[in-house]
């Protein structure tokens, strides 16, 4: 069993593990937030101790009576569930303050386009108050653009005003888009709202990312257990290879000498 691919699996395993442990941890005291600290130390506890029991009952299955062996089982069933519950709140939680603010500013512009919108309206009116005067009134329309002029100054300053704020949180909004970009295009691909695609895409990780940890843990005792099997095996071969007689007519000897 080649040593490289060992250590590969032991990299894999041990970042993949401590990447969901970490990501279960956040996400548990963000869900605890009364006492983050020691929900973040119990959970790591129980992180550790699932990785190490996984590797014991594989190792050791054979040597484990019937009720410990059910509920190890059973404790390592139920430590998956809550690190995946952990990944799906702190992933929940990092969706949930990059759509906030994403929200939030949309519903900033709208409120500014909405004012912006009765601005107008109200400077349309008095427009068409003093338009509607006739002209055989001459002295009477005058009167009242002198007194509706600064109103209708101050109401376009008004608009000018808010369409620069509009302007400002449009800006700002395309630096948020980049945080959830990639999933408003996902979205369209797939003809749905983006919470729902969100939805699906946390569901995906959370069904992929423990259990691989935990078959991760089983495959790198497994190639441990083969290394020690195979290396016995080269041991009884080198052994026997040294204490064989050399039959110099059939040459048995020389080729265990050459096997060893």
């Amino acid at each position: 069993m080649s040593l490289v691919y060992l250590i590969l699996i032991l990299v894999a395993t041990v970042v993949v593990s401590a990447t969901g442990a970490l990501f279960s941890i956040t996400g548990l005291a963000q869900l605890f937030g009364g006492a983050p600290i020691a929900v973040a130390v119990m959970a790591g506890s129980l992180e550790l101790a699932k990785f190490v029991i996984v590797g014991f009952v594989y190792r050791y299955w054979g040597h484990i009576h019937r009720p410990l062996r059910v509920y190890l089982i059973f404790s390592i069933v139920v430590l998956m569930v809550i690190t995946s519950v952990g990944i799906f709140g702190y992933l929940s939680n990092a969706y949930a303050v990059a759509s906030g603010d994403l929200h939030s500013q949309i519903m900033e512009i709208e409120a500014l386009e909405r004012e912006n919108k009765r601005v107008a309206e109200q400077m349309a009116e008095y427009k068409k108050f003093i338009n509607d005067i006739p002209e055989s009134r001459i002295s009477r329309k005058f009167e009242f653009q002198r007194e509706y002029e600064p109103k209708i100054v101050a109401l376009a300053k008004q608009s000018e005003e808010l369409l620069r704020q509009a302007d400002t949180r449009r800006q700002a909004l395309l630096k948020t888009n980049t945080k959830v970009g990639p999933i408003i295009y996902l979205a369209r691909i797939f003809d749905t709202d983006i919470d729902t695609t969100v939805k699906w895409l946390i569901g995906l990780f959370v069904a992929v990312f423990d259990p691989l940890a935990v078959s991760l843990v089983f495959c790198l005792n497994l190639i441990i257990r083969l290394r020690e099997k195979y290396r016995g095996n080269e041991y009884k071969i080198g052994a026997h290879s040294l204490t064989t007689p050399v039959d110099h007519r059939s040459g048995r000897g020389n080729k265990l000498r050459r096997v060893a």
